[in-house]
């Protein structure tokens, strides 16, 4: 990933966007939800910028393995384009939902303007730091950005019977859960696993599953910059099929 300054950035190109970049110890999978608490100042900013403009921002996981910008935890080059629900304050706080939608992967990253400064957990506001930086930039921001290229939806499919497979395959691993775990499989929520509406393929039902069941960091980097649906299907049985075989063998060493 290239690294420029905000005055250095270019007009965009066609399926390129500008986000802000929110870096947590995570990734998000098309169509994940959660909810966040921000109290950073460079994430007030943010989220008020987004807010403003009705624009998401990119939820993308810190890369240990890279260099730092400014003292910032620099990403992973692939995140996913998170919509806002519900912001509310809470104190110092502010509350939203988070929304995962579109992938994209990173072309380059815009340096935030300022370096990272250990506040001791009593945060300026957005607006002190901010002043000292927009006289000589008032387009910088507090916040580590990334011109990025929206990826397309997954090509192809799989047969038919492949993915009831799959299905009849995830079902035999919840059940097992449930039965391990003493869960109440009358329980209306376990019963919504089964509904028809994840029997069906489609990308929805292809990034659910892969959100439940796929928990390594490298195998979801690599289903989020996946191009085709068999690729992640197959990540998805391969990943269902470990953990059945972690079920069996906690069942066998306690008999």
């Amino acid at each position: 990933m290239e690294i420029i300054n905000a005055s250095d950035i270019k007009p965009v190109l066609e399926n390129q966007l500008i986000v802000p970049l929110f870096i947590l110890d995570s990734l998000m999978m098309p169509g994940d939800s959660m909810m966040m608490r921000v109290f950073e100042p460079r994430y007030k900013q943010m989220l008020d910028d987004v807010v403003i403009d009705s624009a998401p921002y990119g939820h993308v996981m810190a890369n240990s393995s890279i260099p730092q910008i400014k003292g910032w935890d620099a990403p992973f080059d692939v995140g996913t384009l998170v919509e806002i629900g519900d912001l509310e304050e809470n104190g110092s706080n502010l509350l939203y939902s988070a929304i995962a939608g579109k992938r994209f992967r990173i072309i380059s990253l815009i340096t935030p303007e300022l370096e990272n400064i250990d506040f001791g957990g009593i945060f300026p506001s957005a607006h002190d730091l901010e002043i000292e930086y927009q006289d000589k930039n008032p387009n910088g921001k507090l916040y580590l950005r990334a011109l990025i290229e929206i990826l397309p939806k997954l090509n192809g499919t799989v047969e038919s019977n492949k993915w009831d497979n799959l299905i009849a395959l995830w079902e035999s691993y919840i059940i097992q859960i449930a039965d391990i775990t003493g869960f109440d499989k009358d329980d209306p929520q376990f019963i919504m696993e089964f509904n028809d509406k994840i029997k069906l393929q489609n990308d929805e039902n292809i990034w659910r599953l892969a959100s439940m069941v796929i928990d390594t960091l490298d195998e979801q980097v690599t289903c989020l910059k996946s191009q085709n649906t068999k690729e992640v299907v197959s990540m998805i049985e391969s990943n269902i099929q470990k953990k059945l075989g972690l079920i069996k063998f906690f069942q066998q060493s306690n008999e």
